[in-house]
């Protein structure tokens, strides 16, 4: 009696896995974090990138001070890291996503840390370039702001990094919510400050909500208090930067 030949319904069940593992595969963060790193790249480019490719070239300029530098490298930093967690999860290379989260969770420590020294030391910059103190407070109150989401959000990020859904949710608002800067030294922003910044945030936090319910026929808790968390810290920093607090801690700062 000859036994049933089970080589082709393996193969089948083979192909059929591989299929449903592809669909499965969600490439929106991978895209989500790449046009994040195109934002910051354009927006550096001429003040960070460009000027030192213009110096190993060997024309004359000026250099930055040592914090900026450092912060560029971070900033830049934490968005490649970003970008390589997204594909490593599509790609299904979980455990190397684990390791390099480690890398990540350095960045995003000295991320904060370098970038409140900047937000700190912006004020008498700006005042010597012609600022007004509105702005400056505007820019002032407004990063501190959201870099206070930044930390929040990635600490409850790492914090639930077993549950995945949570995780990718918050590390992306996470990246989101910094990328303000960026956006804001793309030609002609600055003169539409804050919605020209506000506006790109949104558009990427719609994008989000609007995947949770095209993936999930619902909206992801984390997406709702993170997106909730971005509009709070936004809400609250414009007229606290127009207030009279506003002013005299750019005054304090100058």
């Amino acid at each position: 009696m000859g036994h049933p030949d089970t080589t082709g319904t393996m193969v089948t069940r083979g192909a059929t896995a591989t299929v449903a593992q592809g669909r499965d595969v969600d490439w929106f963060y991978v895209g989500s974090a790449l046009a994040l790193l195109v934002i910051v790249a354009v927006g550096f480019a001429p003040s960070f990138y460009f000027r030192y490719s213009r110096s190993l070239a060997g024309a004359t300029t000026h250099s930055l001070p040592l914090y900026l530098t450092l912060h560029g490298i971070v900033l830049s930093s934490w968005y490649l890291i970003y970008l390589t967690q997204t594909c490593l999860i599509a790609t299904r290379r979980v455990e190397i996503h684990r390791v390099v989260g480690v890398a990540g969770a350095v960045v995003a420590i000295l991320l904060v840390s370098i970038s409140l020294n900047v937000v700190l030391k912006a004020p008498a910059r700006n005042v010597a370039a012609g600022a007004s103190i509105a702005q400056i407070s505007l820019m002032v109150i407004g990063d501190i702001a959201i870099l206070l989401l930044f930390a929040g959000l990635v600490s409850f990020g790492f914090a639930l990094r077993r549950r995945k859904e949570f995780h990718k949710r918050l590390m992306t608002l996470a990246s989101i919510s910094i990328v303000a800067p960026a956006i804001a030294r793309w030609p002609g922003a600055e003169a539409a400050l804050p919605l020209s910044v506000v506006v790109p945030q949104l558009a990427f936090c719609a994008a989000l909500v609007v995947h949770d319910a095209l993936t999930m026929r619902r909206v992801h808790s984390a997406t709702i208090w993170g997106v909730a968390a971005y509009l709070f810290a936004v809400g609250a920093s414009v007229p606290l930067a127009l207030s009279e607090f506003g002013r005299r801690l750019v005054n304090a700062l100058v």
